[in-house]
């Protein structure tokens, strides 16, 4: 039985991934608000408090934007998010979800912010300053 079910697990799986549809962007749009935390899961998802005091949950796609968001907290900004329809392992196929690309606090960039970083510090070092903050504020 267990032999059965694995084989069918894995036959759908192989299927799913060979089926995969390449990503796709559908749209892409900003919104004002501050970073409220994280949430855990499969995936780290960021918390948003919009301007109109709703909160809206969002996928990461920056290499090290929890970084930046951490660092930013509470702080009014700016967010570039995407509305994207991708392969999730997890969901076995595509699924359209929403991915938070970039975040802008004032006139400073996550994108510049991330390079003057980058220019002092090692990965190693950058990582042992921020991960910390990322853990406080996750849920």
């Amino acid at each position: 039985m267990f032999l059965c079910l694995s084989l069918f697990v894995f036959s759908f799986q192989t299927f799913a991934q060979k089926n995969k549809k390449p990503e796709k962007v559908k749209a892409v749009k900003i919104i004002g608000g501050k970073f409220v935390n994280f949430e855990m899961g499969d995936y780290v998802h960021a918390n948003i408090k919009k301007t109109d005091g709703k909160i809206k949950s969002f996928w990461l796609g920056s290499y090290r934007l929890e970084y930046f968001l951490a660092e930013y907290k509470n702080k009014p900004m700016s967010f570039t998010y995407e509305i994207v329809n991708d392969y999730i392992p997890e969901a076995g196929g595509n699924m359209t979800f929403e991915r938070l690309k970039s975040a802008k606090f004032g006139t400073l960039t996550f994108e510049s912010w991330i390079k003057q970083l980058e220019k002092k510090y090692t990965s190693e070092q950058i990582e042992k300053n921020y991960e910390g903050l990322v853990n406080k504020y996750s849920k």
